[in-house]
């Protein structure tokens, strides 16, 4: 399941992950020994506007519960910053250990159009 996000630039954006296991209840991931993942999902790359991709990633998301996690990033200033960005995330199934995939995406657009206003006198 895909999230869909809307910020501006300079905005700290949040990402809530949750992690089920085959019952439908809440619990961490699997992790085991050489897998990367310690049981908590990782963003594994974030792909800017432009289609390339921020550095620093991967980078594991802070626990907040059991099964629940979450991670935050600041966009950048500007009107480079305006665009759609897409955020990987991925973890170990609790229950199956199979690779488990999403994605957020975020829709970055200008304040009420602008990035600047100006007053002549």
């Amino acid at each position: 399941m895909s999230t869909v996000l809307s910020h501006t630039p300079s905005q700290k954006v949040t990402i809530v992950q949750q992690v089920l296991n085959s019952d439908g209840y809440r619990e961490d991931g699997y992790s085991f020994s050489g897998s990367g993942l310690n049981g908590a999902p990782v963003i594994t790359r974030i792909i800017l506007p432009g289609f390339t991709l921020s550095a620093g990633y991967p980078a594991t998301m802070n626990k907040l519960d059991t099964g629940l996690y979450t991670y935050s990033f600041f966009l950048p200033k500007g009107a480079t910053a305006v665009g759609t960005y897409i955020v990987d995330i991925s973890w170990y199934h609790p229950t199956t250990f199979a690779l488990q995939q999403d994605f957020v995406q975020i829709e970055v657009t200008a304040p009420y159009g602008l990035f600047s206003a100006s007053v002549t006198v």
